[in-house]
């Protein structure tokens, strides 16, 4: 992972994603899964994983720190993901109008790129039975951000990393396709991070 003291502007992270993903080019093209940059991807997941006892001593933390919530480690590095990721969910279900529930949940995700992460408040409803789509939230809720707070200062001094803007998170990245983001939709939370949020 690059020093606390990197250059994290957005034109040096869209340097860096360029370094993991050969640009124009869609994985199941011929030297997708050859070139330099998807072998130097495949190798920092690897690296991270052999490396993960910072990020499991952070997930225990939590679990003791917010005991009545429930902490979940969905980390899914090999599976395509570029980072690790925490779900937290917070012990009230709200009742919502018209007798339906809503579980809230405070997500983090640490790029296993850069030393960055992003946190974001996952809202989903259950009316009449059936769950609704899941509404992320990437602004501060009254509601979820108490606990979001306290996640959040464990995430920066555990790991040493720094929140990106939600203007940099949201930068397109045109010339790279990432996982199941299609050539000319990626953005920069997806290539740093992930594409399947929820």
């Amino acid at each position: 992972m690059t020093s606390m003291s990197a250059d994290l502007s957005t034109p040096r992270l869209l340097e860096l994603v360029h370094q993991y993903y050969p640009a124009n080019l869609r994985d199941a093209e011929e030297g997708y899964a050859e070139s330099e940059q998807h072998q130097r991807l495949l190798r920092a997941r690897q690296e991270a994983l052999k490396n993960s006892g910072p990020w499991e001593h952070l997930v225990s933390k939590l679990t003791a720190v917010l005991p009545g919530c429930r902490v979940e480690d969905w980390s899914i590095i090999f599976g395509g993901d570029n980072c690790w990721r925490v779900r937290v969910y917070l012990p009230e279900v709200l009742r919502i109008a018209g007798g339906g529930l809503e579980v809230r949940a405070i997500v983090v995700l640490v790029s296993i790129l850069a030393p960055v992460y992003v946190r974001y408040s996952s809202l989903r409803k259950l009316v009449e039975r059936r769950w609704e789509e899941t509404k992320l939230v990437y602004e501060d809720l009254p509601e979820t951000k108490p606990y979001a707070d306290k996640v959040e200062a464990l995430v920066r001094a555990e790991l040493s990393v720094r929140p990106l803007t939600h203007d940099a998170l949201f930068v397109p990245v045109p010339d790279i396709q990432c996982r199941n983001t299609a050539l000319g939709k990626a953005q920069l939370i997806d290539c740093l991070f992930t594409d399947d949020r929820w």
